[in-house]
């Protein structure tokens, strides 16, 4: 039997189990595992074939290709959690369980885990208890030899004492190693929730999402004396009274003085609105020159904002990888204009999912996001787009390369940006309070 997980695509995020020797994959009708409507599949595209307790993928010579972990491929021996992506980047996506079978780290499924305790438990419970016989033989010996019989009873009885006890301490043993194994593997954990939400199927040019979303980008401001004003990072509205961005920005913003204002993209200075409240997210470390807190807040104005993003679902932000197209739309800092601001959009790829830590993770909790989009100081606030137009995360910072120079027969330092830039995924807003 073989599971097969929708990641990507219109059957997305359902999940099948197939039995036999053979599944044909494609967008015809007839194929055991049917994909139809799926944009470069292919009618009859690939299969998998049974050999012995595993499954071989085998592309049928499509155009487009068959992926295996981001890897083309023709023919590929399947091991359990293997990606298989139809179609190259925008086709849909599946992920392959061999029920039973290890993964390529050695890992077992659920079920097999439960199995696997169940059958140690039971076997710990199981073993021989020879006290009884012990005891009879003993006590048989003893009435044959007559004047050793009370000796020999005796030590019958005090090793069958320390049988029972042997024989209690390696169940007591089998026990706890099999809640170990039970709680490694995740025997009685509530499970993870179901992703919410689908990952659409139209992917769009960065020229479209820039046109769709430029009326929703403001800078962040403030109004000084003498009808000067002044700028500091980027915001995007989620809703028609509530703008998006960092922790740090909202902590700026309140440091430089003056009246803070938002000013919409594109309006040549004559779209404007007060900010009235803000708040940073409680869990934000502003001291701490690491991305390692979670630096999103919220800016609630006053007036209604004509456009607002589209938030990516649940479905979308787990699918999130490395490799993946992602759009920045912003207002770098050398060429902020926080008069009259005009948007500059940029494009890059993912390169990284991990926790705050630093460390892979679970998608659920991959909510940092490296990517190298050349970005600079104003873009901090910058919407993050993925290939479908919806909002992905809040872009939070860019580490500089540092290196020594001599100019002019002085020591300096020369300071070059380098690829990596880090955003913050945009669920994290889940937890800022409300302005």
């Amino acid at each position: 039997m073989i599971r097969i997980t929708h990641l990507r695509g219109r059957a997305a995020p359902s999940v099948v189990e197939l039995r036999g020797a053979r599944v044909r994959i494609g967008s015809a009708a007839g194929n055991e595992l049917t994909l139809a409507g799926e944009p470069g599949v292919a009618p009859r595209h690939a299969e998998l074939h049974q050999e012995g307790h595993g499954y071989w993928l085998v592309d049928l010579g499509t155009p487009a290709g068959t992926y295996v972990n981001r890897t083309r491929v023709r023919r590929h021996a399947i091991q359990s959690g293997d990606v298989v992506t139809l179609a190259g980047s925008g086709g849909p996506q599946l992920r392959l369980d061999l029920p039973g079978a290890p993964d390529a780290e050695g890992r077992v499924d659920l079920e097999t885990a439960q199995r696997l305790v169940q059958a140690a438990v039971i076997a710990a419970a199981s073993r021989d208890d020879k006290t009884s016989e012990l005891i009879a033989a003993k006590v048989g010996d003893a009435r044959r030899r007559g004047a050793r019989a009370n000796g020999l009873l005796t030590v019958g009885l005090l090793l069958a004492l320390a049988g029972t006890l042997l024989a209690a301490v390696m169940v007591y043993r089998s026990q706890q190693a099999a809640q170990v194994l039970a709680t490694e593997t995740g025997v009685g954990k509530t499970t993870v929730a179901a992703p919410q939400g689908s990952i659409p199927t139209r992917v769009y040019t960065g020229r479209e999402i820039y046109e769709e979303n430029r009326g929703a980008l403001y800078v962040i401001g403030y109004l000084l004396p003498g009808d000067r004003v002044g700028g500091c990072c980027t915001g995007f509205a989620i809703k028609p009274n509530l703008i998006a961005t960092n922790s740090h920005c909202v902590i700026a913003y309140r440091k430089a003085g003056g009246s803070p204002i938002v000013t919409q993209n594109d309006s040549g200075g004559k779209v404007r609105f007060k900010i009235v409240a803000s708040q940073t997210h409680p869990g934000y470390k502003p001291d701490d020159a690491s991305a390692d807190s979670p630096d999103v807040g919220l800016i609630r104005i006053e007036g209604k904002m004509p456009r607002i993003v589209t938030i990516a679902s649940d479905a979308e932000l787990r699918s999130i990888g490395p490799g993946d197209d992602v759009f920045v739309l912003g207002f770098p800092g050398r060429v902020m204009d926080p008069i009259s601001p005009s948007a500059t959009f940029l494009q890059g790829h993912l390169g990284r999912t991990t926790a705050f830590d630093g460390q892979p993770t679970s998608p659920e909790k991959a909510v940092l996001l490296q990517h190298d989009a050349v970005t600079r100081g104003g873009n901090s606030g910058s919407p993050v787009f993925n290939q479908y137009g919806h909002v992905i995360a809040v872009h939070a910072a860019h580490l500089d390369d540092e290196a020594d120079a001599q100019v002019g027969g002085q020591k300096t330092k020369i300071v070059g940006s380098s690829d990596f830039r880090i955003a913050m995924r945009i669920d994290l807003l889940q937890g800022v309070p409300a302005p």
